[in-house]
Order: C-alpha cells, then sequence, then structure tokens
C-alpha cells in the first residue's frame, strides 16, 4: 500500500508538473546510421497546439523546404534535441513536448505561453559527422613568422583561387586558448563559416593569416592578444589570451560587385597620407569630379569606421544608406567636418582621425577612449534640392 501510495503521488507530482508526458513514438522506420549531436540535418515536420482542436501552427512540407539545423547545438527547442537524437533517413517520429520543453513562459508568434505541443517530424537527410579538430596536433607544429602577432603553420596546402580582400571565404575552424581549452568550433555546428574577408568582420589574426590561403588548405594560426581579442573578454576566451585555431579552407569565391561596394580597412603605410588641419591625416584614393564640398552644404557619403587594430565600428554600406549631414556645422564629430570639406563627387578618402578630432578620452558606443579612427569615405554629392 504504501508503494502504490507513492507511486499516485509521483503521477500526481508528474501530472502538476507537465499537463503532458514527454513521449517520442516511431511511426515510420528509416535507413541508414542513426544521428548524433553536431550534425547538420534537414527535416521536415508539422506542428501542432496540444488543445482540443489540435491547431496546426507550422507545416514546413506547404513551404516545399526542409528546416535545416545542426541538432544538439541549441538551435531548435529540447524537446526536439532530445527527440529526434538516434533518427534515420526516413524515419518519422511523433513527438508530444510539454511546454517546459517547449517555448516555456514565452509567446512565440501563434504559440501562447506555456503551451504543450505535438509534432509530426521526417528526417529528409543528414551531413556525415563531422571529424573534430585535435588540440594536440598543434604540438607538431613548426610556427613560422607571418606578420606582428601571428604564426602560422601549414598542415596541408591547397592550390585554386587564394583568398584576398573582398574574396568570399568558407571554413571550418577550431578555436583554443594557448591552454588547450576550446571555445569554439564550426563542427560543432556541422555548418562551415561563411564570410568576407577584409570586411572588418574577423580578428586582425584572421584577416592577416588566412590572406593567400587556397582552397584545401589547412593552416594553424598562432594569434597574440594584439591581434585577437585583447584585453577585452568575449564568452569563453579570458583578456589578454594568445589564440590557437585550427583553419580549413573550403572555398574561395572573387565577387567583384562585393569587391566594389566593399570599404576595406586600409594599410595605411602604403598610403600617400597628408597633413591636414588640427592634426588630421588624409589619403585620397580615388580622384572625384566636380564642385568640392562646401560648409553649410547638406552632403551625401558612404562610410567605413575602423579603429586603429583593424576593428570595424561602423558602416552606411552595411546598412545599404547614404548618409546625410551639414557640412561645418558641427553635427559630426570635428574629423569628419574638416576631411570631407572640399572632396569632390565621387571622391574617395581616407581619413585618420585622433581623439582630440573625435570621441576624445569619453569614446562612445563600441568606441573606447582616446581612440584613433581610421574612415574610408566616399563623397557622393550635395544632397538634391
Amino acid at each position: 500500500m504504501r508503494i502504490n501510495r507513492f507511486f499516485c503521488l509521483l503521477l500526481l507530482f508528474s501530472a502538476y508538473l507537465w499537463a503532458i508526458p514527454y513521449e517520442v513514438v516511431t511511426v515510420k522506420e528509416g535507413e541508414g546510421e542513426p544521428i548524433q549531436n553536431g550534425q547538420l540535418i534537414r527535416v521536415h515536420y508539422k506542428s501542432y497546439l496540444a488543445d482540443s482542436a489540435m491547431t496546426m501552427f507550422d507545416n514546413s512540407y506547404d513551404r516545399g523546404e526542409p528546416l535545416e539545423f545542426a541538432l544538439g547545438t541549441g538551435q531548435v527547442i529540447p524537446g526536439w534535441e532530445r527527440g529526434l537524437l538516434g533518427m534515420k533517413i526516413g524515419e518519422i517520429r511523433k513527438l508530444s513536448i510539454p511546454y517546459q520543453l517547449a517555448y516555456g513562459d514565452r509567446e512565440i508568434g501563434p504559440i501562447p505561453a506555456r503551451s504543450d505541443l505535438y509534432f509530426e517530424v521526417e528526417l529528409v537527410s543528414a551531413d556525415p559527422p563531422l571529424k573534430p579538430d585535435n588540440f594536440a596536433d598543434s604540438k607538431k607544429a613548426k610556427w613560422q613568422k607571418l606578420g606582428n602577432g601571428v604564426q602560422f603553420w601549414d598542415e596541408k596546402v591547397g592550390s585554386g583561387v587564394a583568398a584576398a580582400q573582398g574574396t568570399r571565404i568558407q571554413t571550418h575552424y577550431t578555436g583554443w586558448i594557448s591552454s588547450g581549452r576550446k571555445f569554439s568550433s564550426s563542427k560543432d555546428y556541422g555548418k562551415p563559416l561563411t564570410t568576407v574577408l577584409g570586411g572588418g568582420r574577423l580578428i586582425n589574426g584572421w584577416e592577416v593569416g588566412l590572406d593567400g590561403v587556397s582552397p584545401g588548405t589547412i593552416r594553424w594560426l598562432k594569434i597574440s592578444p594584439s591581434m585577437g581579442y585583447g584585453a577585452k573578454t568575449y564568452s569563453a576566451i579570458p583578456p589578454n589570451s594568445t589564440l590557437i585555431f585550427r583553419v580549413e579552407m573550403l572555398q574561395v569565391e572573387k565577387d567583384e560587385l562585393l569587391a566594389e561596394t566593399m570599404d576595406f580597412f586600409p594599410d595605411t603605410t602604403q598610403l600617400n597620407l597628408q597633413d591636414g588641419p588640427e592634426g588630421l591625416r588624409y589619403a585620397i584614393v580615388r580622384e572625384g569630379l566636380g564642385e568640392g564640398a562646401k560648409t553649410g552644404e547638406n552632403v551625401r557619403v558612404h562610410y567605413t569606421g575602423f579603429l586603429s587594430d583593424g576593428k570595424k565600428f561602423d558602416s552606411s554600406r552595411e546598412r545599404g544608406q547614404i548618409f546625410n549631414f551639414p557640412l561645418g556645422k558641427g553635427s559630426v564629430i570635428r574629423g569628419w567636418d574638416l576631411g570631407v570639406e572640399g572632396m569632390l563627387p565621387g571622391e574617395k578618402r581616407v581619413l585618420v582621425i585622433p581623439p582630440a578630432l573625435g570621441y576624445g578620452n569619453r569614446g562612445g558606443g563600441p568606441i573606447p577612449g582616446n581612440a584613433t579612427l581610421i574612415f574610408v569615405v566616399e563623397y557622393m554629392g550635395p544632397e538634391e534640392n
């Protein structure tokens, strides 16, 4: 009797926690190897609220395109992470998921808060599991100096179009701090990283370390704090960390249109910098035509701003919106009022702006105090009345 009472209490407690039990039922068997955490998979699904009407709120079949995600990486609700593990290609499962393993107390679109859910999920395809990178392999590295704060070793040398500023690259990578603790890996997400070299979205160590690398190359990088994340803390990366990366270059794609519309971090040592007023320095990298920008005019520019370490902090090009402002009226930093004056339509300049002409010792947003700023500015002409 005591045992029966215990189980009755347990059932009542479970019912209090979960209105419906968590349940996974296979309604059609699949074929092949069971899927594992970390694999990139594609599924079709039908989704229902666990109400009296079994209200459908989503159906990937209607869209004709399966959902793609990496299993076990937190990209889907916990009930899916648990319920899809071990499926085989072609298998169909029905999932009964209490709200605690779904969206919890949140209201998401057509899903009310605290909603228990039903799903029917079909595994359409899965990429093969990726072999994880091993930090111990870095001990074999015969490091060569590539630049200030960057060393490299090529485990394997590829061929073909070499990565350069403005090329779109696709890589698999794993990153560790120098103690061997992993902090990030594209392989954990089952999907390579696609980005543009020279766009200011990567740490400087990558910008320098991947320049000239061809598809098929596996390159190890040892990156000093000054070329990595510096004194800042990023997630699992402590301040002033030396970083080790294993990077496999999968693809390099030239995109002339992209390169034309992007501003890349300029190598100021290679520019013919001229001294401007009040400590401003500038270089004309493309000539323009027409009348120069005058104080009092509403002028139109495209621009990209970088810190002196190459980190991009703002870009009108990425927003796809030209920036308008009245020249010489103090509505922008002093370095801009001085640097844009006299520019001809179509002209492109690099402005090196000292802190006194920028944000001073106070900084602003992503710009630290006493920061020297580097802007690539293209003058589009005065605003038309």
